[in-house]
């Protein structure tokens, strides 16, 4: 376990087996929960950081596999995950998603384009592309956060 300060908050960082990942504000325990399904480290935790920046908690997973096995316990507000990924990727999850959790609403953050699967594509409450722009994918994250809640 890790401890930072962010913006005058401890923070927790737990590794936990299987890729999943919890960022906990020990501060803010009524804040939105935020869901980040990605496999590149840099790009996961650049997205953490962005909406721990904007008053959410996260938790990450590196892949949709580690995502399901979070969703088992945890129920966050959003899902953010990218398409391409090992052992269960985006559409998977989504899929998985739709099924289990039809509840949450899933959003998908990737530089593949939309148009591969439509059939599963229509179950995606949005779409940012990557390379994002912080205020388009902030804005966005609010608006799916909102409208669920």
């Amino acid at each position: 376990m890790k401890m930072a300060m962010a913006r005058g908050m401890i923070c927790r960082h737990d590794d936990s087996p299987g890729g999943a990942h919890t960022f906990v504000c020990v501060e803010d325990d009524e804040a939105p929960q935020v869901l980040v399904v990605e496999d590149t480290k840099e790009i996961r935790d650049i997205i953490v950081w962005l909406l721990r920046q904007s008053g959410y908690r996260a938790l990450a997973a590196e892949n949709g596999l580690a995502a399901q096995l979070l969703l088992a316990t945890a129920r966050p507000a959003l899902i953010i995950s990218d398409l391409n990924m090992p052992r269960c990727d985006g559409w998977e999850l989504l899929s998985f998603c739709h099924r289990q959790h039809p509840d949450i609403p899933v959003m998908i953050v990737s530089s593949e384009g939309l148009g591969r699967h439509p059939e599963v594509e229509r179950w995606a409450a949005g779409y940012v592309s990557k390379p994002f722009k912080f205020r388009a994918f902030r804005a966005e994250v609010e608006r799916l956060i909102s409208r669920a809640a």
